[in-house]
């Protein structure tokens, strides 16, 4: 019976990590096709941000291959048989596929953090926020380049041996780094930096002015980010069973540490994937609060047009589907545009004759309009044109 401190000891490992490296990298796959969604087709643009998780969601597509080889090659299972040979016909594979694991997992929750930091930079508008930000995507890049380095050359005598069945057996002749030191150092560096990407924000968004419920809202969106940190911490723990563990209980216990890989890194993609999501979220919101109005339905000669109402002063709690017929509309009166004097010598002018009782009227209002007081010191009364019927004819 293997007593490990978790949650959970099965006997053998593999089956759980199997099922749940595919199941969650397919569900943040599926949510980054859905960010992608609304970036192209919502928003109408890609942003650097979107680009760089692209390369973190084929890596950890990757990391589910190789673990999968990792754990057909023995870790997660509890076989002394196994662990207590040293000469084992797959055990070279077994080193080469670790050793791919050690590359590649460090640069996966790297990707993401610099694609949350490049959505910082984007919406970073005040200058120290903008200074916070750059120093850590400086942070992040130096501190996961190091890590990989180191780990590349963990021999530096003989760097071949750290991909060839003898890293299990000469590892101290050659004198290679201290391979629990080196995850506990990463492990280490990736939770502060997780820390510092989560804390980043928070300032900014308690200062922005903004209705209570928004702010809320904001901060609920951007605290769903505390996900990642808290799996780095149980993936901590996995380490620290794996690393007091004896020799032969070594394989078993790193079944834990993949299984908390395979939820640190998804999470972080999902995490970094939510604010994207938000013109989805309001389109659906904006499609639930029209159950609230009701629709009418006019009819303009043989036509259809359907027009929404909302009720003012109440709310109103039903659909209502009704047809108002509704006569078609009287033409409205459309003034002529006014011609070049080019277009009015080739035009023709059309003067009528007006009645004597017409001619009094338009008379008397012009009188009454040169007899208006001014409005200000610059203007002045038109002048009355001598006959009425010259305003018709210049018309």
């Amino acid at each position: 019976m293997v007593t490990t401190g978790l949650l959970f000891a099965p006997p053998s490992l593999g089956p759980t990590v199997k099922i749940t490296a595919f199941t969650l990298t397919a569900v943040s796959t599926l949510v980054v096709l859905v960010r992608f969604y609304c970036r192209v087709w919502v928003v109408g643009k890609l942003k650097s941000y979107d680009y760089l998780i692209v390369p973190a969601v084929l890596l950890t597509w990757g990391l589910c291959v190789i673990n999968w080889f990792q754990i057909k090659y023995g870790s997660g299972s509890y076989d002394r048989a196994y662990a207590s040979d040293p000469v084992k016909k797959n055990r070279r594979q077994a080193a080469a596929v670790w050793f791919s694991y050690q590359l590649i997992y460090p640069v996966v929750p790297a990707l993401v953090k610099l694609s949350i930091l490049f959505f910082y930079r984007s919406i970073a508008t005040e200058r120290n926020f903008r200074f916070l930000v750059h120093a850590t995507i400086t942070f992040v890049t130096a501190s996961t380049v190091g890590m990989v380095l180191v780990t590349a050359f963990e021999c530096p005598r003989k760097p071949s041996l750290a991909y060839s069945e003898f890293i299990f057996l000469r590892r101290k002749q050659y004198k290679c780094l201290e391979i629990r030191h080196l995850y506990f150092a990463q492990a280490s560096l990736n939770i502060f930096s997780d820390i510092v990407v989560f804390i980043l924000p928070l300032p900014i968004l308690v200062k922005l002015r903004m209705p209570g419920h928004k702010r809320v809202g904001l901060l609920f969106l951007f605290s769903v980010g505390l996900l990642v940190p808290v799996a780095a911490a149980f993936r901590i723990q996995a380490l620290h069973l794996w690393a007091r563990a004896k020799w032969t209980e070594q394989r078993y216990y790193g079944g834990y540490v993949i299984f908390w890989d395979h939820i640190e890194a998804n999470t972080a993609i999902i995490c970094a994937s939510v604010p994207s999501l938000q013109p989805l979220f309001k389109g659906l919101l904006g499609r639930l609060s029209q159950y609230s109005r009701g629709r009418v339905v006019y009819y303009y000669g043989e036509g259809e047009t359907a027009m929404t109402f909302t009720t003012i002063g109440r709310r109103v709690s039903r659909r209502v589907d009704r047809d108002v017929p509704l006569d078609s509309p009287m033409p409205t009166y459309r003034p002529q545009q006014q011609k070049d004097d080019g277009d009015v010598e080739n035009g023709v002018v059309l003067v009528r004759e007006v009645t004597e009782e017409e001619e009094v009227e338009i008379r008397n209002r012009v009188q009454a309009f040169t007899i208006r007081p001014p409005t200000s010191t610059h203007s002045h009364p038109p002048k009355s044109p001598a006959r009425p019927r010259d305003i018709l004819s210049s018309g």
